[in-house]
């Protein structure tokens, strides 16, 4: 066997394939897998910021995130009446832990028929008991037996209403409305189709009257009226 013959047959393949790759890494670097995660898995980790949310907030969500308490002028009108009755309404809305739901407490005294304050009040404090927000701020309040004194009504005269349900939702922080179901018989006043309107807007600073003009409730929205 001459010389020759001694190098082809020591870098023919593989030897001849493994050589080619030893040149090539020594002149460009080599690519090693095993090296190279172990490089990935000794960089720091990117920690997401806990104010980032997966998902986007339905608007309910973002409203509940919002202070929808207060003091509130609610304004009724039933459909077969003239003239609104008004109330002086005291709102606390409790979110839950989730934040996708809440507990809702409401307390208010009948408002004078001529008044122009939110201290013009008339009858007895009623507080109900708390009742439950669903994840459409959607709430059904059930009242009972409601009496307006004559100062309290366009009748001039004491009126008790039976059965008495509003059937509500949060629109924004400072509105909401709701179906009035209910009967007064004295009148032969029947409340339990839709139209008839309570409103309830946040009062002002200074304890004034808001004017309300806009008696519309998407009855959609609501909670469905018990059979």
């Amino acid at each position: 066997m001459t010389l020759r013959s001694l190098t082809f047959a020591r870098w023919s393949p593989p030897a001849l394939t493994w050589g080619l790759v030893a040149l090539a890494c020594g002149a460009a670097g080599c690519i090693s897998p095993k090296d190279d995660y172990k490089d990935f898995g000794s960089r720091p980790l990117t920690q997401r910021e806990a104010s980032v949310a997966d998902v986007e907030q339905t608007l309910c969500e973002t409203l509940l995130g919002q202070d929808l308490s207060g003091s509130f002028y609610t304004s009724c009108l039933p459909k077969e009446l003239p003239i609104p009755f008004a109330l002086a309404s005291n709102k606390k809305v409790t979110p839950a832990a989730d934040g996708l739901t809440a507990t809702f407490d409401l307390s208010f005294t009948p408002l004078k028929s001529a008044a122009t304050s939110m201290t013009d009040t008339t009858g007895p404090l009623t507080t109900l008991p708390a009742t439950a927000v669903d994840a459409n701020c959607a709430y059904t309040l059930n009242i009972g037996t409601l009496t307006l004194g004559a100062e309290a009504n366009s009748l001039m005269r004491d009126l008790t209403a039976t059965d008495v349900v509003l059937r509500g939702k949060f629109q924004n922080v400072d509105r909401s409305c709701a179906e009035l179901d209910g009967e007064v018989k004295l009148i032969n006043l029947k409340l339990f189709g839709d139209g008839d309107i309570c409103v309830f807007v946040r009062a002002p600073a200074d304890g004034s009257i808001p004017a309300v003009s806009d008696y519309s409730c998407d009855p959609m929205g609501l909670h469905p009226r018990a059979p």
